[in-house]
């Protein structure tokens, strides 16, 4: 029975062996290695935060110009970003309205993409 046992345990050894130094024949490479290289070539995503105050809202190029102590900066709101006024949804064209306002913009940025906006959340004056 021991025997039989340490056999079942070398084949599964040797098979998972063989499976690992397997290399895909079109290429060269290692099998399963293509979500690893997929993986290093594509930059995650990361959400920032920043804080200012609206400075003015174009709503016919859909561009957010926000003041901060940084000087200004300026996002492209799209139909997907959330418009927030304390608990109440806000839409896009309100915010030609709340210049001045303090405001909160959430923003994903890729390296060497433009600033995707989650989000803007209006505090208030």
């Amino acid at each position: 029975m021991t025997n039989q046992v340490a056999v079942l345990v070398i084949a599964a050894l040797v098979i998972s062996a063989a499976a690992a130094i397997a290399q895909d024949a079109t290429t060269g490479q290692p099998v399963g290695n293509e979500s690893a290289a997929a993986a290093q070539t594509a930059q995650p995503s990361t959400t920032l935060v920043i804080h200012g105050t609206i400075e003015k809202y174009d709503p016919s190029n859909r561009i957010l110009s926000l003041s901060t102590s940084n000087g200004t900066v300026q996002f492209s709101i799209t139909s997907a970003t959330r418009i927030r006024q304390g608990w109440h949804r806000v839409d896009r064209s309100a915010l030609q309205s709340l210049g001045g306002y303090r405001a909160t913009v959430r923003y994903s940025s890729e390296s060497g993409a433009d600033k995707t906006v989650e989000s803007v959340h209006v505090v208030g004056k």
